[in-house]
């Protein structure tokens, strides 16, 4: 497929994408931090029966061949051409972008609208990586990330809003390591209601031009760094959780927990630059940036710093 139809395609699906109801959402709670989410079986049922229907824009036919080009893994660092740290965007990748906020604002914690947060104009893809049935996005704001999985035509989930952690001064790029940790967790796939990605995502200097995270068990995989943004998966998926009694037990479903052990960056030459291990448990399974505000952490996370 050629780049003018590739910008025909995305072109049409930007047109005609419209939100997603969020029954999805809503029936799959995903292990995120401190405890492990359970569904019913019927509830999953429900959110398979309104999934967003599959349509990949693909090369050869492969549904994880690259559809923005080789991009994905091009150098990272903030662009010269953008003092807010956010880049630029060809209109292929701001139908992605759009897509991935379900033409909308992005939603709070408990799922309403956050238009103070800007409008899906104001979000920029960041970073992207192919998965079964779609891509793994990263877009943001001058105020925080949404992270998402997305056929084309939306996302798996809300967009739920994200303030960028630790200290503002300085801009996007102000912190002090080669590299930080903006976010630990699993979101939806695309590719079937019981199964998900266990994500990474975070920020890094210019010098850093590849990332590799590990996770416990021996997974590891090396991060699309892009724009001075990364992001990392691994599989997960949902299995029947033995351990839940009364009524809810019939269909119980569980996410394991996925903990990530280091994430480290390299310069061209493949020097180690910079290895971040988390320090509290909650940091392991997962991190959001509320976990800075919750009151509940301790000692508090070294995300939020």
């Amino acid at each position: 497929m050629t780049d003018p139809m590739l910008r025909e395609a995305f072109t049409a699906i930007a047109d005609r994408a419209e939100p997603v109801d969020d029954l999805t959402d809503r029936a799959l709670r995903t292990a995120t931090r401190r405890h492990k989410t359970r569904v019913v079986a019927g509830a999953a049922a429900l959110a398979l029966a309104v999934a967003v229907p599959v349509t990949v824009v693909a090369v050869g036919g492969d549904s994880n061949t690259e559809v923005l080009g080789p991009s994905d893994r091009s150098p990272s660092g903030p662009p010269q051409n953008a003092p807010s740290g956010l880049p630029e965007n060809t209109p292929e990748e701001r139908a992605l972008a759009r897509a991935c906020m379900r033409n909308g604002p992005p939603v709070g914690s408990m799922g309403e609208n956050r238009p103070d947060m800007g409008s899906a104009s104001d979000f920029r893809l960041l970073t992207t990586m192919p998965v079964r049935g779609g891509r793994l996005a990263e877009v943001g704001s001058r105020h925080g990330y949404v992270l998402c999985v997305s056929d084309g035509r939306g996302n798996t989930e809300p967009p739920k809003f994200n303030a960028w952690p630790g200290k503002p001064h300085g801009g996007l790029f102000g912190f002090g390591a080669p590299l930080r940790v903006d976010g630990i967790r699993q979101v939806q796939a695309v590719s079937g209601w019981d199964e998900l990605h266990a994500v990474v995502v975070g920020r890094a200097k210019p010098e850093v031009v590849k990332i590799s995270v590990a996770w416990a068990g021996g997974r590891t995989d090396e991060a699309a760094v892009r724009n001075g943004f990364f992001l990392a998966q691994t599989p997960a998926k949902m299995m029947p959780d033995h351990g839940v009694t009364g009524p809810m037990a019939n269909g119980a479903m569980s996410s394991p927990t996925i903990r990530v052990l280091s994430v480290t960056g390299y310069d061209a030459g493949g020097r180690v630059l910079h290895t971040w291990r988390p320090k509290v448990r909650t940091e392991e399974a997962g991190f959001t940036p509320e976990d800075c505000t919750d009151g509940l952490t301790r000692p508090r996370p070294t995300l939020c710093d």
